[in-house]
């Protein structure tokens, strides 16, 4: 899932461009033409908007064989330690996170969305 970057002057989402430098990632709002660091400030919880937030991996997985599911790869993830407690639980002790698994950290919506089966085993589907 990408991270959403927003222009800390005008708010722009869209009109963004990022360059790679010594000191890290450079972004510039091509509406502002402000400029900054892309992982300068700590992240925010989209959720509760609290700044302790931490990256696991998620697993990348595909059908192979008919019905046979394989983690092909992984990409990070970023979950929230208060919102996402029990999915970090979960990726604390060496799973990856699912892939259909919604961030609270990245989506102010994925606590609303979450249904009853949340609270039943973690399971890796496609």
């Amino acid at each position: 899932m990408a991270q959403q970057i927003k222009c800390p002057k005008c708010g722009e989402a869209e009109e963004l461009i990022g360059r790679p430098t010594e000191e890290g990632i450079k972004i510039q709002c091509e509406s502002c033409k402000h400029s900054w660091l892309r992982d300068a400030e700590p992240q925010k919880c989209a959720s509760c908007g609290g700044s302790d937030i931490v990256k696991r991996k998620r697993a990348l997985t595909q059908t192979s064989r008919g019905t046979q599911l394989s983690i092909v790869g992984f990409t990070p993830i970023l979950l929230c330690r208060q919102c996402d407690q029990r999915m970090l639980e979960w990726a604390n002790t060496g799973h990856p996170v699912p892939f259909n698994y919604k961030s609270a950290a990245v989506d102010a919506d994925a606590i609303a969305n979450r249904d009853e089966d949340d609270n039943k085993d973690i399971k890796i589907t496609p």
